[in-house]
Parts: structure tokens; C-alpha cells; sequence
């Protein structure tokens, strides 16, 4: 049967494809029969309504009343658009009797769904991959189906670029010399938060990527080994899916939403509270803008009031550069306005059929405005309109206000998992501000001036994960 193919209907038997069942036929026999029935009706009213109208001139020329004469045509209408919807019901219906199902969409972003092995390799060795290297590095992560964005190795580059921090890209080859596994890290070291290695630090997911799970295996002892080496503390995995034998965090939850066709479809899934406050934000006379980097300077301004006003310090705006120029990656920012004034932001990354937000702010101020939900609105009809079938709202504690912000949209939970290797045992690291030895400078850095925690802020944050 071909996909091309536009079958229409009155259909007879004789025209159909020989391959389809007794039950689709008698099916498509029904429809045809219907559409059929319908359509001498249809041609029965057109001619009555024809008649009426013929009637209504002549009585308007000799002065009589043409009220029911009116009544008649408008009735006569109503049946025939009645009668033409469902000719196209019934045209879909037999559309979708004679169609093939299109291939089934993926539920879930890959880096989501469980792991399936691509083949039995063996990683025959690791090590470091060359700078020289890192196109092979990416070729292997683009045909994976399991990888995610941070897994490129654009991301060495950026925090090398940016922070300094060593990088141990561990590549697993087979016995031919091919690329089996991957395992991208970062080394980070303070006398304050001390020495550590995380895959991958700034970001939400990372871990190892391999062919098999015995390859992923190798790939972690490889760069617990390096940590040991490397007098580490711990080494910390953001993965997505379970493994076996590591220690692990389960507190935050990634929000995903499956995006619908269009944005008018979106208007409808969100429910009235949610449409309510788009429409108030939007009686404010908020303007939206998505762009590169030349909106950088207002989408920081807006970003570093924010972390000061939660009382973490800020990235430093070259961060953000470094992302942006990066021309293999596909990264947006968004800035709503007030008058002219940036109030509200994102950075947006895209990777194969997901769009993601990794950082938004809005200032306090613009509370009153709902600048926040005309942000979110125009950022996920952006994500529609550039054909992304999932948004990716980031990371949430379940008891956070950030989650059941995200659910207001329709976004669901996925389980994050966060492994641990420790080198001396003990308890799992608590780098974050939930840390009560943490509340107090906290305090002192929201009284902070938003200048002071810019100069301040890149320092300190470039050794927290």
C-alpha cells in the first residue's frame, strides 16, 4: 500500500489493496455507504435551499413576508454544514482505515529511556582523548541513542576556557581501535570545597556512554583510578538511569513536557489558571526576544540580580559566552521586557529532539507582572515553532517551588539518579545550598551589591558543581 497514495471516498471493492482484512473492508463498505447516503442528501438540500432563495426574491418584489422563508434557508444551511463535517469525518476515518501507523515517537528524550546495548565490544583499552581527537569523540556521541548534550565535547572546551578546571575525557576503544564508550569528567579543587571529580559539573546530566554495560563499567573504575591518583575525595556520575554498586542521590527529579503540534494546542493543554496569568503579563505590555549573544549583557543583568537576590554566587558572563560561541551547539537566549527593561531570562540548549533550560531568572520586581510565565509561554511556543518535541524545564527537589512550578505546565517527573564513588567511605557530599552550614553566608551574600557578587561570584562557583 502506498503512503502517497490518496484514497477518497465513495470507495468500491475493486479499488482497494488486496492485502487488507475482511473486518477493514466491511469497514470501509459501512463508509461508503454513509458518505454516499449523505451525499444525495446533500444535493436534496442545496436544491431546497436553491428554491428558498428563489422564493425570498420573489417575495421582497411583490411586498410579502419572507420571515419563514428565512427561517427555511438558515435551516437548510445548518443541515448542510452538519452534513459536510461529517463527510470529512468520515473521509478521515476511512483515511486512517487505509494509512500505515507512522513509526512510533519516542516517549522520552534518548539520555531518558533504558539503556539497550549497541553490541558485544570489549573495551580493549582507555585513555585520554586528544584535542586532536574530538571529532571522532563527537561522531560517536551524535549515533548514540543514548547520549545528551553534555556529553559533547564542546563542553571541554567551555569549562577549560572558562574555569580552568582539568578535564579527563576518557575514551574506550575496541580491539580495532574504534570508539566503544565515552566518559566525560572534570577535576575540580579548592581549599575551601576541596578535591573532587564530577561528570559533568554546571549542568544537569553527564555519566558514562558506552556500547554495553561492562564498557561503562571499565570507563568509571578507569576514572575512579584517576581519582584515587589524583588524591580525590569522591567522584560524582549525573546520570539518568540506575547502575549497580554505586551509592546514590534520588532527590531531584528531572521535568520533562511532550510537546504538542502547535502552540494553539499548547493554549489549550494548560488549563484556564495558567492561560489567566499569561493573559495579566501580557496586559503589562511584555516583550519577548530570542537571539544570540547580542542579548547577553541584558540576559546577565538579569541572571546575576537573581543569584544574588537567592544568595549564590554568580557565574561569570564569560561562562555564557564561551557557550554561545560555540557554533556546533545549539543555544538561544530569551530576555522579556518591561518598558524596555530586561526583567525576565533563559538560556535555551537544543540537541536532537529536546529543548532544554538550563538557567531562567526573572528579578523580584517583576513578580507583579508574571513576567515569568510570558517568558515560559514565548520560550515553549519558540521550542514548538522550531519543531523540538520535548522541553526539558531542568532539575527540581520534589518539595521545591520550582517543581510544582514546572508541573503547572504539564511537565513530568523522571527520576534522576546521582552516583557516588568515595574514596574513604562516609557520607554522600552536600555541596548545595540546602546545607545548613551553608544558610549563613547564604544571608550575608543576598545584602551583598549585585556589582560586588559579579567580581566576587565567578571565584567561588567555579568549584561548586
Amino acid at each position: 500500500m502506498s503512503k502517497e497514495t490518496q484514497w477518497r471516498l465513495p470507495l468500491t471493492q475493486e479499488e482497494l489493496p488486496a492485502e487488507l482484512s475482511p473486518s477493514v473492508r466491511a469497514a470501509l463498505a459501512t463508509l461508503s455507504e454513509e458518505f454516499l447516503h449523505n451525499k444525495a442528501t446533500l444535493k436534496t438540500l442545496e436544491q431546497d435551499k436553491g428554491i428558498l432563495s428563489r422564493q425570498i426574491g420573489q417575495a421582497k418584489k411583490q411586498g410579502q413576508p419572507i420571515d419563514a422563508l428565512l427561517a427555511g434557508v438558515q435551516q437548510c444551511s445548518s443541515r448542510i454544514d452538519d452534513l459536510r463535517q461529517q463527510q470529512q469525518q468520515l473521509q478521515e476515518q476511512a483515511s486512517a482505515l487505509l494509512t500505515p501507523p507512522a513509526p512510533k515517537a519516542p516517549t522520552l528524550p534518548g539520555h531518558f529511556l533504558p539503556r539497550q546495548p549497541l553490541s558485544d565490544a570489549t573495551a580493549a583499552s582507555i585513555g585520554l582523548i586528544e584535542n586532536t581527537q574530538l571529532a571522532a569523540w563527537d561522531a560517536y556521541v551524535d549515533q548514540h541513542p543514548h547520549a545528551c548534550v553534555y556529553h559533547r565535547a564542546a563542553f571541554k572546551t567551555i569549562i577549560e576556557q572558562a574555569f580552568g578546571h582539568t578535564t579527563h575525557y576518557l575514551a574506550a576503544r575496541d580491539a580495532a581501535g574504534n570508539i566503544c564508550g565515552i566518559l566525560p569528567a572534570i577535576h575540580l579543587r579548592s581549599a575551601l570545597f576541596g578535591s573532587y571529580f564530577v561528570s559533568v559539573p554546571f549542568f544537569n546530566y553527564g555519566g558514562a556512554l558506552g556500547d554495553n554495560p561492562a564498557i561503562e563499567t571499565a570507563l568509571l573504575v578507569q576514572l575512579q583510578q584517576r581519582a584515587t591518583d589524583a588524591g580525590a575525595r569522591h567522584v560524582e556520575y549525573r546520570d539518568t538511569q540506575p547502575r549497580q554498586g554505586l551509592p546514590q542521590k534520588t532527590e531531584k527529579n528531572a521535568l520533562l513536557l511532550n510537546l504538542p503540534d502547535s502552540a494553539s494546542q499548547l493554549w489549550e493543554d494548560i488549563g484556564s489558571k495558567v492561560r489567566a496569568q499569561i493573559k495579566k503579563a501580557e496586559s503589562f505590555g511584555l516583550s519577548f526576544r530570542a537571539g544570540g549573544i547580542e542579548l547577553l549583557d541584558d540576559f546577565y543583568q538579569v541572571f546575576a540580580t537573581n543569584m544574588r537576590d537567592l544568595g549564590t554566587p554568580v557565574y561569570g558572563k564569560d561562562f555564557f559566552r564561551h557557550i554561545l560561541r560555540q557554533g556546533d551547539l545549539a543555544s538561544i537566549l530569551c530576555v522579556a521586557y518591561e518598558a524596555g527593561r530586561p526583567v525576565s531570562c533563559a538560556f535555551l540548549l537544543g540537541y536532537r529532539n529536546a529543548l532544554e533550560i538550563p538557567w531562567a531568572s526573572t528579578v523580584r520586581e517583576a513578580n507583579r507582572s508574571n513576567a515569568n510565565m510570558f517568558l515560559y509561554w514565548n520560550v515553549l511556543s519558540l521550542a514548538i515553532t522550531r519543531g523540538y518535541r520535548f522541553f526539558d524545564f531542568g532539575r527540581s527537589s520534589k518539595d521545591a517551588g520550582t517543581f510544582k512550578f514546572k508541573l503547572q505546565w504539564g511537565a513530568q517527573p523522571q527520576q534522576l539518579y546521582w552516583h557516588y564513588w568515595l574514596r574513604d567511605g562516609g557520607d554522600l557530599p552536600a555541596l548545595n545550598p540546602n546545607n545548613p552550614k551553608y544558610r549563613l553566608v547564604i544571608g550575608v551574600w543576598q545584602r551583598l551589591p549585585v556589582w560586588l557578587t559579579v567580581l566576587l561570584g565567578p571565584h567561588i562557583v567555579k568549584n561548586l558543581p
